[in-house]
């Protein structure tokens, strides 16, 4: 896939040309065959980079990265994680952009559970997880949904559970 997107303008540099590179690598690695590439997306600014991979089936499963010279965004579906330097300063084993791309990987490979909470038909809150080498499962974060639907309390609570797949 990373032969259908475009080379990279001279003028980005720093943290979202070092994603950008590590990203191209990364999709020659994985080789996700359930791309859409006519609906995929990358738009170069000031800014930094922002990637749209959208899934060949499943319009709600695209993943968008956003990446800027301080931070960097994932989403897809209805989680999001976020991606910074260390705040402490100390020197992390991998950096963060190559933290952000490895996500990316996570997902294209459907190594990330999206776990899905409801109240009746209304969403309450989603989680997301990956899993350790011994197979015990790691929260990664959690999202409170917006939605009235989150305050009936009566209502029985249903949870869902998909894995993103690109293969």
């Amino acid at each position: 896939m990373s032969g259908t997107l475009p080379a990279p303008p001279d003028a980005l540099r720093g943290p979202p040309r070092a994603f950008y590179d590590e990203l191209l690598k990364m999709l020659d690695v994985v080789q996700p065959a359930r791309v859409d590439v006519a609906k995929s997306s990358v738009r170069f600014d000031d800014d930094g980079v922002e990637v749209t991979i959208a899934h060949a089936d499943r319009d709600d499963w695209s993943i968008l990265a956003t990446v800027g010279d301080d931070d960097a965004i994932v989403a897809v579906s209805d989680v999001h994680e976020h991606f910074s330097p260390p705040s402490s300063g100390g020197a992390e084993e991998r950096s963060w952009t190559t933290q952000t791309v490895d996500f990316v990987a996570e997902v294209l490979r459907g190594e990330i559970e999206i776990e899905s909470t409801f109240r009746g038909g209304s969403p309450a809150y989603v989680r997301h997880f990956n899993r350790a080498e011994n197979g015990e499962r790691n929260l990664l974060g959690h999202t409170g949904v917006l939605h009235p639907g989150r305050l009936l309390v009566w209502r029985p609570k249903r949870t869902e559970t998909i894995r993103v797949s690109f293969l």
